[in-house]
Parts: structure tokens; C-alpha cells; sequence
């Protein structure tokens, strides 16, 4: 059986662990070699102020990070475990919290209701275009831990067609 991979892509807290992780050794290596070189008096609080504002960066960006490949695990563990359930695709809305080259990305939003008829909701992830009319059904995958809904990762790609942009 081929192992399938979310389609995350390049999150906000994905580019700003990468920043800050950059950003902290940069200011670590700054202060480590090329501070005491240059600088003229006491190269010790040159030292100690780069590579603690680079030790700082460095551990919210590796922090950061951590958080986002651990996303990107549960996200593959639960699209390989094969346990979902069938959502009925309720609205397909803008995400007015993100903003992208002005524009705001489109969320779709399905609904499943258990047997003890509960209303369970679930989000889709970000998408640059309006899938409105490409779906291809009214019902999508929503991959889940068991009878655990607080993980879960909703697969827009079985109902849409493969969007190649150029």
C-alpha cells in the first residue's frame, strides 16, 4: 500500500520557525566570531548580547518548528491509518484572518453529525482559488482518531481535480 502525504504546504508558522531559526544562528555565529574581532572595548557584552538575543531566536524558532513537523506527522499518521468518516460539505467560506497578495483564501467547511446527534464541524486547509465549482461531490473524507475529533485532517482532494498552477 503506497503511503499517502498531507498537503499542507508553506504554512505561517512553518516560514517564521524558518526565520527565526535562521535569524538565531546568524546572531549566534555574529557574536561567537566576528563580534570579538571587530569591536572595540569590552567584547564580552558584544558576545553576550548576540548570542543570547541568537540563543532566544533560535530556541522560539526550533520551538516553532517542532510544532509544525508534529503537525505534518499527525497529519500523514491519520491519512495512512485509513479511519475517516464521510462529512457533508456544509459552506465553503473566505478565511478573513489570512491575507495573501491581498486576497483571502477560501475554507471549506463540512459537518458530520455522530449517533448521539452531535454536530461535528471541520475545516479544510487554506486554498488560493474558490473550489465551489470544481467539486466534484457534496461528501468528503475527514480522516480522524478514532472516535477522537480533536485531530483531524479533512482531504479536499478526493472531491476536487488536481490543480496544477503555473
Amino acid at each position: 500500500m503506497e503511503k499517502r502525504k498531507a498537503k499542507r504546504g508553506w504554512t505561517a508558522l512553518l516560514i517564521v520557525s524558518i526565520v527565526f531559526t535562521v535569524i538565531g544562528i546568524i546572531y549566534i555565529l555574529v557574536g561567537s566570531f566576528v563580534g570579538a574581532q571587530s569591536i572595540e572595548g569590552d567584547p564580552v557584552i558584544f558576545k553576550g548580547v548576540f548570542c543570547g538575543l541568537g540563543i532566544i531566536f533560535l530556541i522560539v524558532g526550533v520551538i516553532c518548528l517542532s510544532l509544525e513537523i508534529s503537525k505534518r506527522i499527525r497529519c500523514n499518521r491519520l491519512i495512512n491509518s485509513g479511519q475517516y468518516i464521510m462529512a457533508e460539505i456544509s459552506e465553503i467560506t473566505m478565511n478573513y484572518a489570512v491575507r495573501v497578495n491581498y486576497r483571502h483564501p477560501y475554507v471549506i467547511i463540512c459537518r458530520y453529525q455522530d449517533m448521539y446527534g452531535n454536530i461535528h464541524t471541520f475545516r479544510s486547509r487554506n486554498l488560493q482559488f474558490d473550489p465551489a465549482p470544481l467539486l466534484k461531490d457534496r461528501m468528503v473524507k475527514v480522516y480522524t482518531e478514532g472516535e477522537n475529533f480533536k485531530h483531524y485532517y479533512v482531504d479536499i482532494d478526493g472531491v476536487l481535480p488536481e490543480v496544477i498552477r503555473h
